[in-house]
């Protein structure tokens, strides 16, 4: 039996959160004796995650009894520019529905100050720009990724249904973040990166795909762009015309199908792609 099936999903979920809460309790503490508040360095906070999720992938290279280099490789990445291309529309038009359906969430379950302090201390205008890219668009969705979509996603495949494989590493790739707020995109997002590593044999389209949403909410975060102002108290929200919402969906929609499209052609002349009951390992 493939690692992980869904119990065992589960305990490396609980497994990461309590590694991340140990590293988090280190830097606190360190920032004290320091007199620094390392828990807002992105740098530091980069390199953490990074630790903690190398750390949790060597466990499960020992537990899985697989090789350590296949656990950090994405796979081939396709030279299709119409792959790519479909790629960023897609996570275009899904940022634009997904920026609303955050305010939604706020609009329901207001943000505390502390968390708030928190999201501009990471990716709002407090820290540097290259330090907030270093830690959300670089290293964040490589991680994630890995574990999420090459490891989690690919052990419930061989265990479980595809329907149900997609759907539970969705879950548990939104419960890791946390927070309500996040919870409704990333679970989202699961279900995208999920179909586009199933249809591809690969974790790049995922790791490009996760990477550019968080560039796109990391830019907006800091400059004003119409119909992206971010007020400085996160719970004053202003949601945009129907239209806007309507726009998104459309791009989105256009976007995936592309991508459906041209993986679907690609497939036909690779054989090389992750099938439910035979499932080859991202990586391997």
């Amino acid at each position: 039996m493939a690692y992980p099936n869904l119990k065992q999903a589960i305990w490396l979920l609980a497994l990461l959160i309590l590694t991340e809460m140990g590293f988090g309790m280190l830097i606190y503490a360190a920032g004290i004796i320091s007199s620094q508040p390392l828990e807002h360095n992105n740098y530091l906070l980069g390199i953490t995650k990074l630790a903690v999720y190398l750390l949790v992938l060597l466990y499960i290279s020992r537990r899985a009894d697989r090789r350590w280099a296949s656990l950090l490789y994405p796979g081939n990445a396709s030279s299709d520019w119409r792959l790519w291309a479909s790629v960023a529309l897609s996570i275009s038009g899904t940022a634009l529905v997904l920026f609303e359906l955050n305010k939604a969430v706020i609009s329901v379950i207001p943000m505390p100050e502390l968390f708030q302090e928190l999201i501009k201390s990471t990716v709002g205008r407090e820290t540097s720009y290259p330090s907030a890219l270093f830690h959300a668009a670089i290293v964040a969705p490589y991680v994630e990724e890995l574990l999420f979509r090459g490891v989690i996603l690919c052990g419930l495949l061989s265990n479980h249904s595809r329907k149900c494989a997609i759907i539970w590493s969705s879950i548990l790739f939104g419960l890791s973040h946390l927070n309500p707020w996040q919870f409704s995109p990333a679970l989202l997002y699961g279900f995208v990166f999920a179909w586009w590593t199933i249809s591809t044999g690969s974790l790049w389209p995922a790791v490009v795909g996760h990477a550019l949403n968080n560039l796109l909410s990391t830019t907006f975060m800091r400059i004003d762009v119409p119909y992206f102002a971010v007020s400085e108290d996160l719970n004053d929200v202003v949601f945009n015309p129907w239209w806007w919402t309507a726009s998104g969906i459309a791009l989105a929609a256009l976007g995936l199908w592309w991508f459906h499209q041209i993986s679907n052609k690609n497939r036909s002349a690779n054989s090389n792609t992750i099938e439910t009951g035979d499932t080859p390992e991202v990586g391997d």
